[in-house]
């Protein structure tokens, strides 16, 4: 799929870029696109994850034994 670039504001963001790093019109947006791709793909996850973490919580919880640090000792203080 060809893209065509109607923007003024874009096409002249994109040459903006193409003189500061010396790289060509296609490595940018490429590069753009990736990195859009992988944010997007992030918060995904992140709202995924968000979704469930109460249901993580709760499983957690219902697991969780009390941390007694006596425990972690002997009678005369050295780890047990």
């Amino acid at each position: 799929m060809a893209v065509s670039i109607k923007s003024p504001r874009v096409d002249a963001l994109l040459e903006q870029l193409r003189l500061l790093t010396g790289r060509g019109a296609t490595e940018i947006v490429r590069e753009a696109l990736e990195m859009e791709l992988q944010r997007q793909r992030r918060l995904r996850r992140q709202k995924r994850l968000s979704a469930e973490l109460p249901f993580l919580q709760e499983q957690a919880a219902g697991h969780a034994r009390p941390f007694d640090p006596e425990a972690l000792y002997d009678e005369q203080g050295l780890p047990a």
